[in-house]
């Protein structure tokens, strides 16, 4: 239920479509937050369904129609609730399948090791530049959906995602000289 919590709370900012909406994921929350289009489609119908979004088809001259999905009184009000309600635990669970396949890291050769290290840490660098442009996208999207202490809120999540990057990369440096130190060729 909790992407449909996102989709509600993306939602109360202004109607959106679909390929808005996963925009919105790809762009502004994805350094914390993932969804497939058709997952956000899939969460829409059962929410229309529901009563919490209503869609309707915007007819446009030579191009596709579009749907346009709004957050309906009962969706606003189920959004609310969820933000203000405290679950029993808040805590980051996740699971890693890099950090399950280095746990068992003795189980292969050095050199794979090294190179799936090598690779995280590729893509951990190239997540740190698309983390720091999104402060653009922050400020973009307050300007035409939100406000000042929206963007406060929408920065102080993506300084954690910066930092917990710049942990992995300080981190997986660290694992790096360890195999090349300690895992003999």
């Amino acid at each position: 239920m909790s992407l449909s919590y996102a989709i509600l709370g993306i939602l109360s900012y202004r109607p959106m479509t679909g390929y808005n909406l996963k925009e919105v994921f790809d762009n502004a929350i994805c350094h914390f937050w993932h969804a497939h289009l058709s997952q956000i489609y899939r969460d829409l119908s059962r929410m229309e369904e529901e009563g919490l979004v209503r869609s309707e088809v915007q007819r446009r001259e030579g191009r596709p129609d579009r749907k346009v999905y709004h957050i309906t009184p009962e969706g606003l009000e189920r959004f609310q609730s969820w933000l203000e309600s405290f679950p029993p635990n808040l805590a980051v669970r996740y699971n890693d399948e890099f950090l399950l396949r280095l746990y068992f890291g003795g189980r292969i050769g050095r050199e794979e090791v090294l190179y799936q290290v090598t690779k995280y840490k590729k893509e951990t660098e190239e997540k740190l530049m698309r983390f720091r442009s999104l402060f653009r996208v922050i400020e973009d999207f307050a300007q035409k959906a939100g406000g000042p202490q929206d963007r406060l809120y929408w920065e102080m999540t993506l300084d954690l995602g910066i930092r917990l990057v710049k942990a992995h990369l300080e981190w997986i440096t660290d694992v790096m000289d360890k195999i090349k130190k300690n895992v003999p060729d």
